[in-house]
């Protein structure tokens, strides 16, 4: 007799959502949400990505096995939340994961939090852009059931690991999302100057040659900044705050984020800001009427 699948929710299809989702869906698994409180792209998305839009959060928790909640940082929280207020209706063994690009700290929080509710909790982070999710993406994991999520991708993205415990997860995206948010603040910044020096060409074109590994990473994410600008900022405050707890001092890390509020306050237009080169022009052009650097 062959097994049914379980129904898996994602709250909400944003870009990463909807590419988690098409993943899924591809791989014979009905993948449901709802639209409610959503915008019209969001709506795009799932039809896109083979969703199946139900009318209420209630009847999502109601016939989900696993919630997988993908949503900014700060609205993690609002989404635990809205889950417990209504596990009572959810299967026996349902299971909810927490995806999103928050601190170790708040995860074991959430994780608490749906333990009183009597269902499991997976520890979850995705390291990578949503476009690249079956190419380069990796998707970290940790909990009891950690293994029940990875069996839902397979091969079709890389996954890993990291422990029983919730915050594993969380914690190395926050050491990812460090480090690349860094080398791509760094390099914006020193192109800044490259550029007041009339050598931005010269300075692109030798970090190419000598380090093609931190331009590469450059230019895949910097010119994505004028659309996720202010979610990364978000982010970097999660890692400032992930130092903090674990004992460090983040003099690094603070700067780091210090940039990235200036990149989410930048007027960044999407639809025109598509490469390292014009980001860096619109941040001259930001500086040269602020004080802040």
């Amino acid at each position: 007799m062959q097994e049914t699948k379980p129904q898996i929710a994602i709250l909400y299809p944003g870009e990463m959502g909807a590419a988690l989702a098409a993943v899924l869906a591809a791989r014979g698994y009905r993948v449901v949400t709802t639209l409610a409180h959503r915008g019209d792209a969001t709506a795009r998305r799932c039809v896109a990505a083979n969703v199946h839009v139900l009318q209420s959060l209630s009847e999502v928790v109601r016939q989900s096995h696993i919630v997988i909640s993908l949503v900014p940082p700060a609205a993690a929280e609002e989404t635990a939340q809205a889950f417990c207020d209504l596990a009572h209706l959810a299967p026996s063994a349902a299971l909810y994961v927490d995806a999103n690009s928050i601190g170790p700290d708040l995860a074991r929080s959430i994780g608490e939090r749906i333990a009183r509710t009597g269902h499991a909790f997976v520890d979850a982070a995705i390291n990578g852009l949503a476009k690249n999710l079956t190419t380069t993406g990796t998707l970290f994991l940790s909990g009891e059931r950690a293994a029940d999520i990875a069996s839902l991708v397979g091969d079709t993205v890389r996954t890993q690991i990291l422990g029983d415990q919730p915050g594993q997860a969380s914690s190395m995206k926050m050491l990812l999302a460090g480090l690349s948010k860094g080398i791509c603040a760094l390099y914006a910044e020193l192109a800044l100057v490259a550029r007041a020096q009339g050598m931005l060409p010269d300075f692109a074109q030798s970090a190419a040659q000598i380090y093609p590994g931190v331009s590469a990473l450059v230019d895949r994410m910097l010119p994505t900044y004028a659309q996720h600008a202010a979610r990364r900022a978000t982010e970097m405050r999660e890692v400032e705050q992930t130092a903090q707890s674990a004992g460090v001092d983040p003099c690094v890390l603070a700067a780091v984020r210090q940039f990235h509020d200036l990149l989410a306050a930048a007027p960044l237009d999407h639809k025109q800001h598509k490469t390292v080169e014009s980001i860096v022009e619109q941040l001259s052009v930001l500086m040269s009427s602020s004080s802040a650097i």
